[in-house]
């Protein structure tokens, strides 16, 4: 679990782990029973980060600010990248072949632009719309569990998955994973996220697990698989739904 985890780091986050681990694919693929408890570790990360700034600027709003701010330098924006280059393909109204090409292009266009700008809309503002009956501890827990939201999200989608990027893309990592590993995710995914938010959070994330078969079904109509951007742009699509749905009413 330890090298799984070490791994995981060296791959999602900027973390300075200089550990040569070996066996580096399989372990990719096996430690998604843990691809949860690693959301947990990025997000205890987060929220200690929203602690400390929400502390030092004597503001939750600018806390949270700051720690969605912190969360890119610590991943890369690797996650947001993925969301952008999706958008830019995958509605782009062409082939399959040139949505690959698009997807793979460095340079962001106008739907990965809007694509960011309604994330980080939706990350924030139905915070500050419930500001006023909110507590830091609450925010705290909040932060934790949208890493992990993020990253079981994810392992949804690694189900009896199809690859349709380049043979050298980051998303064939997760070709083959075992429905048990996946599940087991889930369960630890689904424990964890109760025990911070509660029946609330449980409720919330449900309709993450939904939408993920829409999502699916919508990858695969236009490209015939996923690859890394489908990937990592349902962490962010499940983050933005779970904050919705979690702070509405």
């Amino acid at each position: 679990m330890i090298k799984t985890m070490i791994l995981y780091c060296q791959f999602f986050t900027r973390l300075p782990f200089s550990v040569e681990i070996d066996e580096a694919e399989l372990r990719f693929k096996k430690g998604i029973v843990w691809f949860s408890v690693f959301g947990l570790f990025i997000g205890l990360v987060d929220g200690l980060a929203f602690l400390l700034l929400s502390w030092l600027l004597d503001s939750l709003i600018l806390g949270w600010f700051g720690a969605l701010l912190f969360d890119v330098f610590l991943t890369g924006a690797f996650h947001m990248d993925g969301l952008a280059d999706m958008c830019d393909g995958l509605f782009s109204s062409r082939n399959k072949e040139r949505m690959l090409e698009i997807m793979k292009d460095s340079r962001v266009g106008t739907n990965g632009v809007l694509a960011l700008i309604f994330y980080y809309l939706l990350m924030f503002v139905p915070v500050i719309i419930h500001l006023d009956k909110t507590e830091q501890v609450y925010l705290f827990r909040v932060l934790v569990a949208l890493q992990i939201v993020g990253k079981s999200g994810i392992a949804l989608l690694f189900q009896n998955m199809r690859y349709a990027g380049h043979t050298n893309g980051l998303g064939r990592l997760f070709l083959g994973v075992a429905s048990w590993r996946i599940l087991i995710c889930q369960g630890l995914a689904a424990m964890m996220i109760y025990g911070l938010l509660g029946l609330k959070g449980i409720i919330a994330y449900f309709v993450v697990v939904s939408v993920s078969f829409g999502y699916r079904l919508l990858v695969y109509r236009k490209i015939d698989g996923m690859n890394g951007d489908t990937l990592g742009a349902f962490h962010c699509i499940s983050q933005m739904l779970f904050i919705v749905i979690l702070f509405r009413g």
